[in-house]
């Protein structure tokens, strides 16, 4: 049960990363329509991860690395969310998503880094 949990919630977080750019890359060339498909698509990606991730964390009686990975990801699946959403196809005045970049790779370089078994207590 957790091997089949791990395969799908790993290839889940590959492929909504991959969905999380091209995302932004149709938001920036001014697609709001296939920016609109793919946003959808990369959402019911994870409500599927958290529920693969909730069973790993039940079958494995929630240690807590893996917990503090668990918050980890849903504050960066939140700093996507916020990114697709306050990214438009502005002019120079709008408001700058920098600080949520930057929060998004904190949150991918320690999700993968207690994935991969780098961190660890």
């Amino acid at each position: 049960m957790y091997n089949m949990l791990f395969q799908s919630h790993s290839g889940l977080w590959e492929i909504t990363i991959l969905l999380f750019i091209i995302s932004f890359i149709l938001l920036k060339m001014g697609k709001p329509k296939g920016k609109k498909i793919t946003q959808m698509i990369l959402r019911l990606f994870y409500v599927i991860m958290i529920i693969s991730g909730l069973g790993m964390l039940i079958t494995l009686n929630f240690p807590w690395l893996y917990v503090i990975k668990g918050i980890l990801a849903l504050w960066l699946i939140w700093m996507m969310e916020l990114i697709l959403s306050k990214s438009v196809v502005r002019k120079e005045s709008g408001p700058s998503t920098k600080s949520y970049w930057t929060q998004f790779i904190i949150a991918l370089v320690l999700v993968v880094l207690i994935a991969a078994k780098i961190i660890s207590f």
